[in-house]
């Protein structure tokens, strides 16, 4: 996928005219050019994207805040992110993390922090400071100095100590000290700024490698060029980076391997490793993009979707991988199943698990399948709310209870096995039908009803006889999924949003 010189320029002189005019909306979080998502997938087609933090049908925003669907002639993806935050974390916004370990020597993707702030995130790369030939840390500006706790050159002290992993990953002892804070790029409220960085001298007798934590990822190598630092998150995971050649510049540091670092490009493939995601693998979709956070505005940023969490802050992101490699899908929320649970006299709390399960492993592998997930996540509080209230006759209980013992044991051992070869039978068709069927208007309206009928007829239906592998196809199937949508966007106040219907294709 690849963005000529003369559209991209024109993509930014939309973009500025489209910030210009909304970016003082407090739903507007950032504004980007790239490549239209439609259904789960990047198309071809340059836009301008402007980044919000919940997306809403057009019906139900007031005409003054709505935003075009074309600016000087160019198509406006909307694309909901959620909030953007600076993506380490302290005690307060921990996360779950892969590399969490003690690395010795300290490798790029590991977790780091500042013992004195507790703050968390992730080693980007060890640098060389040109001022006196010195190795150091590369992250984030608020990872190695929690700069957000003064409006100055940096939090921290220099001489401040580093430790790896980072304090809430058990390194919260002056033992744990690979490096010492020296210096950071300042970042100012009320001006542009364009990165998030700082560095820390290594520590006498701390040694020095270029390898990847766990080998996730080839090091940095003029074959595999560093291109930008990761430094805000959104609760999706959608990202902005700041340039690698602007973050060495203006520490006055160097790669320690020469000649590896180049310019993101829109369109091309590129991945990191960090504390708290790991490996992934996105596209870039915008090299100049603009963003908001926590009073902050930060400009000529590159930006991608679905590619780091909290505690990746200060990865580093080269060119390479499939493009298709997310961060994993937020968790629903137990308390859905809780109130189901209740409703059914079902034990339904205890399989959370499986839920998440089926969620990554089987729904998050297909077009209708993510549109499913992102309903649930979008129109959770409606369902819990009718959940709650509702009442079932001991006859629905039985029969409820009936269906969980008949097919409990057997969707647990299919999404153990993904090459599971066993088939759907006319008898599962026939009670799913049957489940369709008896759910009540206290829990499912009748145009709600009615778009079930539809997934029912497209995916369902016609399924009897397919393997897992065969039922995937089908629900990967761009008319099937069109279908259903448009059913879905007939039912009046649901929420419909396929922008974040990724595809794990």
């Amino acid at each position: 996928m690849h963005m000529d010189t003369r559209t991209a320029a024109a993509l930014d002189e939309a973009k500025a005219r489209l910030a210009d005019g909304y970016l003082a909306d407090p739903n507007v979080v950032g504004v980007a050019k790239g490549f239209r998502t439609r259904g789960g997938e990047l198309t071809g087609e340059p836009v301008v994207i402007a980044l919000v933090r919940k997306k809403r049908r057009a019906a139900l925003v007031s005409r003054s805040r709505l935003l075009p669907s074309t600016v000087g002639g160019h198509g406006v993806d909307v694309v909901e992110t959620g909030e953007f935050r600076f993506s380490g974390a302290t005690a307060r916004a921990a996360a779950p993390a892969p590399i969490a370990e003690r690395l010795r020597p300290p490798l790029q993707g590991g977790s780091v922090g500042s013992l004195a702030d507790g703050t968390l995130g992730t080693l980007g790369c060890l640098v060389r400071d040109r001022t006196d030939g010195s190795i150091c840390v590369l992250s984030a500006n608020h990872v190695l100095a929690n700069f957000a706790a003064l409006e100055k050159y940096s939090a921290a002290a220099p001489g401040a100590a580093i430790v790896q992993p980072a304090p809430l990953d058990g390194g919260a002892d002056a033992g744990n000290t690979v490096a010492r804070f020296k210096r950071a790029i300042p970042l100012v409220r009320g001006v542009p700024n364009s990165a998030d960085a700082a560095i820390a001298q290594l520590e006498p007798g701390i040694g020095v490698s270029s390898t990847v934590a766990r080998n996730l990822m080839a090091p940095i190598s003029p074959t595999h060029p560093a291109v930008g630092l990761a430094f805000l998150a959104s609760a999706h995971g959608g990202t902005f980076m700041a340039k690698i050649d602007t973050v060495l510049a203006q520490l006055d540091v160097e790669l320690l391997t020469p000649g590896s670092t180049a310019a993101a490009v829109e369109g091309r493939r590129i991945e990191k490793v960090g504390r708290s995601s790991g490996y992934t693998s996105s596209v870039v979709l915008d090299t100049t993009a603009t963003v908001f956070v926590d009073g902050y505005q930060f400009t000529d940023l590159i930006y991608a979707q679905r590619f780091s969490l909290v505690g990746d802050s200060g990865a580093v992101v080269c060119e390479g991988g499939n493009g298709r490699t997310y961060t994993p899908m937020p968790a629903i929320a137990c308390r859905m199943l809780g109130a189901a649970g209740a409703l059914y006299d079902l034990p339904l709390a205890n399989d959370n698990g499986y839920v998440d399960q089926a969620r990554d492993e089987f729904f998050g592998q297909s077009l209708v399948g993510n549109l499913v997930v992102r309903l649930v996540y979008q129109n959770l509080d409606v369902a819990v709310n009718r959940l709650t209230v509702a009442t079932v006759s001991p006859e629905e209980k039985a029969e409820a209870r009936r269906y969980y013992d008949k097919y409990r044991g057997l969707v647990i051992g299919l999404l153990g096995d993904p090459g599971s070869t066993v088939q759907l039978t006319q008898e599962n068709v026939d009670d799913i039908r049957a489940v369709f069927a008896g759910l009540s208007p206290e829990l499912v309206t009748v145009a709600e009803k009615q778009a079930m009928w539809v997934i029912f007829d497209d995916v369902i239906a016609p399924s009897a006889g397919f393997t897992r592998t065969q039922l995937l196809d089908s629900m990967n199937d761009l008319a099937v999924y069109q279908r259903v949508v448009a059913a879905l966007r007939q039912i009046p106040g649901l929420e419909v949003d396929e922008t974040f219907g990724f595809s794990s294709r």
